[in-house]
C-alpha cells in the first residue's frame, strides 16, 4: 500500500487495490480548502495514476465516499481485493466488541447466516472482516480471529494461527457442555450409589 504517496499535496491515508490493478484511495491535505479527497487509480509497474477525485471538507463524508466507491465497484465488477487483509471470526458472529478497532477500522464486515465452512473447507467461521493493513498477532489472538491463508505477506502468521485455532477447536470439541457435565455427574452419582454396599440391619435388642 502506497500510504506515503502524495496526490497534488494530499497524503494518501488509505488505499485498496483489486485483482485488475484498479483501486481507490483516501487522502488528506490540512492546508487545502477541501482537506479530504478520494480517487480511483490504476496501478502499473508499481506506480499509480490517480484520477476522478472527489473533494470535501468533511472527514466523515470522505470516509463514507471512499467506502461507498469500494463497495459499488466490487458489486459492479465482482472483484476481490488484492492488497487487503481478511480475518475470519471463528468463535462468534461479528458484532460490537468482537473485533479490533484500528486507526482506519475494517474496510468491510460480513456476517454469514450461520457458521459455515470457508477457505475450501479448511475451517468454519461466522463471518469475516477486511482491513487495509495487517493486524498484529496479539489482536488476532485477543479476538480469536483467523487470518486468511492468502493474506499479503501473512503466510507465516497464518500458519501459526492455524495451529492455535486447531488446538482451540480440539479443546472445544472434547470439552462437554455444562448440561453434559451435569448429566455426567448424575450418572456418576448413581453408579457410586449402586456400588455402595447396603447398610446391614441390626436386630432390635428388646422386643
Amino acid at each position: 500500500m502506497h500510504e506515503n504517496d502524495k496526490v497534488g499535496g494530499y497524503e494518501i491515508k488509505r488505499a485498496i487495490s483489486f485483482e485488475n490493478d484498479r483501486g481507490f484511495a483516501l487522502g488528506e491535505n490540512p492546508q487545502a480548502v477541501s482537506p479530504f479527497a478520494t480517487w480511483q487509480f490504476t496501478e502499473e509497474n508499481g506506480r499509480r495514476d490517480y484520477y476522478w477525485g472527489h473533494y470535501t471538507a468533511d472527514k466523515n463524508a470522505a470516509t463514507r465516499d471512499y467506502e461507498n466507491r469500494i463497495s459499488t465497484y466490487q458489486h459492479d465488477y465482482g472483484l476481490s481485493e488484492k492488497s487487503a487483509y481478511r480475518y475470519y471470526s471463528t468463535q462468534r458472529p461479528v458484532d460490537i466488541g468482537t473485533f479490533p478497532k484500528t486507526e482506519n477500522d475494517p474496510l468491510r464486515v460480513v456476517n454469514f447466516d450461520a457458521r459455515e465452512n470457508v477457505e475450501q473447507g479448511r475451517f468454519m467461521a461466522w463471518g469475516f472482516l477486511v482491513y487495509d493493513a495487517p493486524l498484529t498477532e496479539k489482536q488476532i489472538d485477543d479476538f480469536e480471529l483467523r487470518a486468511a491463508p492468502d493474506n499479503p505477506g501473512q503466510l507465516g502468521l497464518s500458519s501459526q494461527q492455524s495451529e492455535k485455532q486447531t488446538q482451540l477447536a480440539i479443546r472445544q470439541k472434547t470439552k462437554p457442555s455444562i448440561a453434559g457435565q451435569l448429566a455426567e455427574g448424575v450418572k456418576r452419582a448413581e453408579a457410586d450409589n449402586a456400588m455402595r454396599p447396603a447398610a446391614k440391619k441390626t436386630p432390635d435388642k428388646d422386643r
